[in-house]
């Protein structure tokens, strides 16, 4: 899963890549045989949402860029007729001679990003993508099952690779967009060949594109070791069925932090769960899926539901489910007495508004804000700081710790877990010189949760971004 990493590249987009080079970190960007190193960027104006006229706009911008070393524009769009703003950004190439892009947009937005142009859609408009970091390569891929194939809709296995659709993809490069359907094909026919050229991409198809696979290789047996044939012996032959007569997949739609990434079609009412991962195992999950299998299906979890010393732990995950990643830890923290109303109100107000540390500020003098602040420490000079976000962090982490007290809750998360229709399978994409192929899936049934379940914040919740999922649980 790991969605929390590709978001993060994302967030701030170019402009947060100029920060992270400010402090001394190279980004480079290539097209072909060509490479450009990022400077800075410029956002204009500076002192406004937006400029009235495109006249007033694109006289800034000229002016901007003569006071920067006046580079040469290799891309842009064009400006609004009424107006706007605009984000530049200033490269290095390979001649050391600068150059710059430009983006224009309809007027600013508050916080430390006022213009966000992604990796992804960087590479999309101007052919240049960030290279030497794996978890770039997979937020320009973004080969999740929700962006190659449709999501909620029963796909036949056997026609799986046919159905993914890459015509609109025309972000990805030449070569991936073949090797995709071709990677998928073989865990179809059972074939270990390594597809030529996909060894640079392995860890992305890996960990994304075995979303995908996972499924396949339950359905037709094929590259399957682990718990294969006692989960079909134990869950699946009670049922009346078994893994051949699996024939449908179908994807979830949604976002970070799911705990399931594909269901198999096991009869009218029920579902078989798929939670995939890469041989490196899996990030935090949400605590949605577990909500809505408790609700969707009452009479299996009643044992759990009905046990007294559940009620407050199966009451908290719900407001956890039910509500934002932001309302739903600063409604809990309320509860809890850790913050009042009116600090819930303030920070609702203050957050995202690049605010920098300031301890007089009054609204961050109350002793609840003060606690958030000395639980999740922060670096105050990072460039994207921003106060509001870092007193929501704070106050996540002080919400997880309080239900990581609570007696039972790791308990309870296993008890629901283990009534689940659910299998764990880690997958493992083999390099051969430049090639690559899916080579084994591990089932795991019933799913492994050895040690203790950890109610999470993480990187969930940062003093630079806003939340990019909600208060999770680990599985060990």
């Amino acid at each position: 899963m790991r969605a929390f990493e590709i978001v993060t590249e994302s967030e701030g987009g170019i402009i947060r890549r100029a920060q992270e080079v400010s402090q001394g970190k190279k980004i480079t960007f290539a097209k072909g045989e060509d490479s450009i190193d990022l400077q800075s960027t410029v956002v204009v104006p500076d002192d406004l949402p937006k400029f009235e006229t495109s006249q007033e706009l694109t006289a800034a911008v000229t002016q901007t860029l003569q006071a920067n070393g006046n580079p040469k524009v290799l891309w842009s769009n064009q400006p609004g007729p009424k107006g706007g703003a605009a984000l530049i950004t200033l490269w290095k190439n390979s001649q050391e001679q600068l150059v710059a892009f430009i983006r224009y947009v309809k007027a600013k937005k508050e916080g430390n990003f006022p213009i966000t142009w992604t990796n992804a859609d960087f590479g999309t408009d101007t052919g240049y993508k960030q290279t030497g970091s794996k978890i770039a390569q997979r937020a320009q891929f973004n080969l999740k099952p929700g962006a190659i194939l449709p999501g909620n809709t029963e796909i036949s296995i056997a026609n799986l690779a046919s159905s993914i659709n890459l015509e609109a993809r025309t972000d990805l490069p030449e070569d991936v967009r073949t090797q995709i359907p071709a990677l998928i094909q073989q865990v179809i026919d059972g074939n270990k060949t390594p597809v030529p050229g996909a060894g640079p991409y392995a860890t992305t198809y890996e960990v994304d594109l075995g979303e995908v696979a996972a499924p396949i290789a339950l359905s037709t047996g094929n590259f399957v070791s682990g718990s294969y044939k006692e989960a079909e012996q134990s869950l699946l032959k009670p049922l009346g069925v078994t893994w051949q007569s699996l024939q449908s997949v179908m994807f979830p739609s949604g976002g970070s932090n799911a705990l399931y990434d594909s269901y198999l079609r096991i009869n009218k009412d029920v579902i078989l769960k798929v939670s995939s991962k890469d041989k490196k195992g899996g990030a935090a999950a949400a605590v949605t899926g577990l909500v809505k299998d408790i609700e969707t299906t009452p009479d299996r979890f009643a044992n759990i539901t009905d046990r007294k010393e559940y009620q407050d732990i199966l009451d908290i995950v719900r407001v956890v489910a039910k509500n934002s990643a932001i309302e739903g830890p600063l409604l809990l923290a309320e509860q809890f007495g850790f913050i009042t109303e009116q600090d819930r109100t303030n920070i609702l107000a203050n957050r995202g508004k690049g605010i920098k540390y300031n301890a007089q500020l009054p609204w961050a003098t109350t002793p609840g804000v003060q606690a958030a602040f000395k639980r999740k420490g922060a670096k105050f000079q990072d460039p994207a700081y921003d106060m509001g976000y870092h007193a929501l962090a704070g106050i996540a982490e002080m919400v997880a710790d309080k239900l990581n007290q609570m007696p039972g809750i790791s308990d309870f998360f296993k008890a629901v877990l283990e009534r689940s229709t659910m299998v764990q399978v880690k997958t493992t994409v083999a390099k051969s010189d430049d090639g690559a192929a899916f080579t084994n899936f591990k089932v795991f049934y019933p799913p492994v949760f050895n040690g203790i379940i950890k109610v999470v914040a993480g990187n969930n919740y940062m003093a630079t971004r806003k939340p990019i999922g909600k208060i999770s649980f680990k599985i060990p």
